[in-house]
């Protein structure tokens, strides 16, 4: 029984122990709920306070309330608002997705959320968008895209391309071609140079838009790195050129001009002339510098701290225009020159004054005789360009007065002569039809005869224009051959001046009051200048007698007469030769064979029989001596045996230089003498800037530029133009003829498209035009 109480007791208290534990267990459970429940509480609050609090959201005080008992409740509310977070984060990200930056997305196009991308070039779509499907397949896709124009980036495989021709664009030669950034980098900079462009040109959108199609693999550098290229190049090709100086050229001819910039600067131009060691006419700009004084002596050693950087000591001439600074300038340079001896003539050659600025002033005068019929003319071409229906209206009275438009008007440049003429041309041309367009438009002769206004042209305004083309078109071309920079002009000049001679002195006879009246007033210009034969460089009589078409003919000797009478001019004839003997006497004794290189030749020799060769030596002694006694060295021998020969036919295909070069080796002597006479040059301005009466100025772009890089772009331009011809003036007769063409093909076009039912409001480009 004890046993039975003792195992009931026990299993009393092991009931208990199991209440006491399963009750334990239900209130730890029961914490735990709650503590869940006022956590979850807790986590609604606080995603409660970061959304509306509007009475629509599951978020609200009764809802939270409601929540806190009903636990059955809880879970499906707390996914409604896991899911609620989701969106908002996905949209946060959509609002902070970026544009791809990826080099390919040139190359490929892919649609919003797609998970494809389509080849620009062969339309291939590769899988992207994911971590996978990244970037990198479709980068691989390229290089071996067949249809890609960019796929090849193997620098040891170029391609082959048609490359237009630089002289002539319509032709073409096949090149390779392979990708090279530094390359790339190089010509834009030299298209800056070359082009006259502003640095921030390669910032411009437009620019930037057209590499991105052309070449896309090319990183278009900043305007910083694009500037800095520049001063590069410009030491690159001046290491080239000082190289090619030493080589080719021991004497240069030098010419000076001055410009000014938009800040009242002035900067002295110098370029430099010679003929190298083939026979080819060089023009370098070496320097293009900020003169800081006005002295003559200032100028002076401005020019020599320019030829010793560039290691030039010897100077043969210098052609200036006829400031009075410049005489000081040419005669410190002759100093430098006669103290290193390194001059030739110690000097007395080294100054030429610019013929294209006395033409200009020639010309100048005789258009101020004329003055009121120039303005006149130029008011009624100007009304009329004003307008395209006044230049409309024109045209179609130019068809009734059944005139052949092969051209058009042109206003001129006052400063620019040339303009002047080619306007004058032009207008009398239409003289008929302006008389028509006055009938036609009164507001012409109402604007034309208002205030301050010269008036309508009348029939004696048209005859002066028409006698003035006539007579410029003489000095128009005349300045164009002097002026002119890619062959010699020093030989030719002679010629010029006697036909401008005889050209002033016809009209100073003339009938016509007119024509003598201007004829005179231009003469009296002339002899300001060139009626003394002192003013004149003796070099110029002495570059055409080394022409061996004329030589010191009977030709020259009589124009000689012509031009200076015959006291002056037998007084010029004579020095004339004087000067050609000195000079080659000169250069016989810098390039002629040595003493050691004479001396076998009269030293008798003993090794034979000595009265045969005494003897023998005698006699070659005398025979080169003259009737007076005096010594005829050989290289005497080699100029008489030029001016004996036959000349050269006059031929206007005749090459002086090529002459030269085939008989440089007849007469070596006299070669180098030629060289260095036929290399000087009559102007000191290109023929596009020879009809200026202005000075010459620099643009706005340049002017705000340091002078250091003002320098370096101006010479660097002329050195990388050197091949290349380039004209900035407008054709206005190409233009006028292209607009033409242009409208005449726009209206063909539209009468086909309207045959053709197309929409009126059809654009037309110019890819219709072209088809």
């Amino acid at each position: 029984m004890r046993r039975t109480a003792e195992g009931a007791a026990v299993a009393g208290s092991s009931g208990d122990g199991d209440a006491r534990a399963t009750g334990r267990s239900q209130r730890t459970e029961h914490g735990r709920r709650q503590q869940q429940q006022v956590i979850n509480v807790s986590v609604m609050a606080e995603q409660s306070s970061r959304i509306s609090h509007s009475d629509t959201s599951p978020y609200n005080a009764s809802n939270l309330e409601k929540d806190s008992h009903d636990g059955q409740q809880l879970p499906d509310q707390q996914q409604k608002e896991t899911t609620e977070a989701e969106k908002n984060t996905e949209n946060a990200k959509k609002r902070k997705e970026m544009a791809p930056r990826s080099e390919v997305w040139n190359h490929f196009s892919k649609e919003v959320n797609a998970t494809t991308a389509t080849c620009n070039y062969c339309k291939s779509e590769l899988a992207c968008g994911s971590k996978r499907n990244g970037t990198s397949s479709l980068l691989k896709h390229l290089t071996t895209c067949k249809r890609n124009p960019h796929s090849n980036k193997d620098d040891k495989q170029p391609t082959l391309q048609a490359t237009p021709n630089q002289g002539d664009a319509s032709k073409c030669s096949l090149t390779t071609w392979r990708f090279d950034q530094d390359k790339l980098r190089d010509a834009l900079a030299e298209m800056v140079i070359v082009d006259e462009l502003p640095f921030a040109f390669v910032e411009k959108p437009g620019f930037r838009r057209f590499v991105a199609k052309a070449c896309p693999r090319f990183n278009v550098p900043s305007r910083r790195t694009v500037t800095r290229d520049c001063v590069r190049i410009h030491y690159r090709e001046k290491v080239k050129l000082k190289k090619f100086f030493k080589e080719s050229c021991e004497r240069v001819c030098v010419t000076t001009d001055t410009w000014t910039s938009s800040q009242k600067q002035n900067f002295m131009c110098v370029t430099a002339h010679f003929i190298d060691n083939d026979w080819v006419l060089h023009k370098w700009i070496i320097g293009f510098f900020l003169v800081r004084g006005h002295k003559g002596e200032d100028i002076g050693k401005d020019l020599e701290k320019c030829l010793v950087e560039w290691g030039i000591d010897k100077v043969f001439s210098v052609t200036v225009d006829n400031a009075s600074p410049n005489d000081g300038a040419v005669s410190y340079i002759k100093r430098i020159m006669n103290s290193a001896n390194a001059s030739i003539g110690r000097g007395e050659y080294m100054h030429m004054r610019c013929a294209a600025h006395i033409l200009n002033l020639i010309v100048t005068d005789g258009l101020k005789e004329l003055d009121i019929s120039v303005k006149r003319v130029r008011a009624a071409v100007k009304f009329v360009k004003n307008s395209p229906a006044r230049i409309t209206k024109f045209k179609k009275c130019a068809e009734l007065e059944k005139l052949a438009n092969k051209g058009f008007l042109s206003l001129d440049v006052c400063t620019r002569w040339n303009s002047t003429f080619l306007m004058l041309k032009a207008a009398a041309t239409y003289e008929k039809v302006f008389v028509r367009y006055e009938e036609e438009d009164p507001y012409f002769a109402i604007e034309l005869n208002g205030d301050k206004m010269p008036g309508v042209p009348q029939p004696e305004d048209w005859d002066n224009a028409s006698k003035m083309a006539e007579f410029l078109e003489h000095f128009y071309k005349l300045t164009l051959r002097v002026s002119a920079s890619n062959h010699c002009t020093s030989h030719i000049f002679f010629h010029q001046i006697a036909d401008i001679i005889v050209l002033l002195r016809a009209w100073c006879g003339s009938g016509d009051p007119l024509r003598r009246e201007m004829g005179e007033r231009m003469l009296d210009k002339y002899n300001k200048y060139w009626a003394d034969h002192k003013s004149f460089n003796i070099l110029i009589f002495v570059a055409v007698a080394l022409d061996p078409r004329y030589k010191l003919s009977n030709y020259i000797k009589i124009a000689t007469f012509e031009m200076f009478g015959q006291i002056n001019g037998e007084e010029v004839w004579t020095k004339m030769n004087t000067t050609l003997t000195n000079l080659f006497q000169e250069y016989f004794k810098l390039y002629g064979p040595t003493e050691q290189e004479v001396q076998p030749d009269d030293a008798p020799s003993f090794e034979e029989d000595s009265s045969e060769s005494l003897m023998s030596s005698l006699i070659a002694k005398r025979m080169r001596m003259n009737d007076c006694g005096i010594s005829i060295s050989p290289s005497k021998s080699e100029l008489e045996k030029y001016l004996t020969e036959d000349n050269e036919a006059n031929s206007s295909k005749f090459n002086i230089l090529e002459w030269w070069k085939v008989n440089s080796s007849r007469f070596p002597v006299l070669s180098r003498l030629a060289r260095d006479v036929l290399a000087f040059p009559i102007s000191t301005v290109a023929s596009e800037s020879a009809f200026s009466t202005g000075g010459r100025i620099l643009d706005e772009f340049r002017s705000s530029l340091t002078p250091f890089m003002v320098q370096a772009l101006i010479c660097t331009q002329d050195w990388l133009r050197r091949e290349i011809p380039v004209n900035n003036e407008e054709n206005e007769e190409l233009l006028a003829n292209l607009e033409d063409a242009i409208l005449q093909e726009l209206s063909d076009l539209s009468v086909a498209n309207a045959k053709s039912g197309t929409s009126a409001g059809v654009h037309i480009t110019i890819d219709d035009i072209e088809s």
